[in-house]
């Protein structure tokens, strides 16, 4: 199984209250969902997890009820299926899941956030700053995702706590047993890092509207 990445499009539900789509989750988890002030925030977390549970049911074949996530320690969250991993993220309106056979992670990242060159000269890689440097506008911009989102996959693939070795041209050319590749749409950008390199041609999107639990 190729890891894929899924997203959910939440422009049409994020300002609604997420009290429906509460009795899906444990009482531990919906005060900590309660906890975020806004229903944006709300939404994100809940629908990105409901998305992980629909695909994992999907593929096992079990109830989606029956469907469990957990967190380790740093936070990652797993299903406690041996053959499957996902990871989660969520930006703007945007919810992803990758999943797949192997250890995965998946970062999505609006395009509309602010680029600040000084982020990159202090966190990423001296090669990776200098061709950000030799770039400009919309193409600084695109790289600066690129390299952003790959950081992130590849800290959830990997379970890292840091990406600050992270090389994302390496990730790129899939050295080191690690593979990256970014995805394009709309108003936003995904990172993917895989450790099997079996990625996906395209992303698949689809609105709230045609999500059903």
């Amino acid at each position: 199984m190729e890891t894929e990445i899924f997203l959910l499009n939440l422009k049409a539900r994020l300002e609604k209250p997420v009290d429906e789509f509460l009795k899906f989750f444990s009482h531990k988890r919906v005060e900590k969902i309660l906890r975020y002030k806004f229903n944006a925030d709300r939404n994100r977390t809940v629908f990105a997890e409901l998305l992980a549970k629909k695909l994992i049911a999907e593929r096992t074949g079990k109830n989606f009820t029956e469907i469990k996530i957990f967190r380790d320690e740093n936070g990652r969250p797993y299903c406690g299926e041996s053959e499957i991993f996902f990871s989660l993220s969520h930006s703007g309106a945007w919810a992803a899941c990758s999943i797949g056979d192997s250890p995965n992670g998946v970062d999505v990242e609006i395009k509309s956030r602010n680029i600040d060159i000084s982020v990159a000269k202090r966190f990423f890689l001296a090669n990776e700053f200098e061709i950000l440097k030799n770039l400009s506008g919309n193409e600084r911009e695109k790289k600066f995702l690129e390299y952003w989102t790959l950081k992130e996959s590849c800290l959830k693939c990997l379970n890292l706590h840091s990406w600050s070795n992270v090389d994302c041209e390496k990730l790129l050319r899939g050295e080191d047993g690690v593979y990256g590749k970014n995805f394009y749409f709309d108003d936003a950008v995904t990172g993917l890092c895989c450790e099997k390199g079996k990625m996906p041609e395209k992303i698949q999107i689809s609105d709230f509207e045609n999500f059903s639990c």
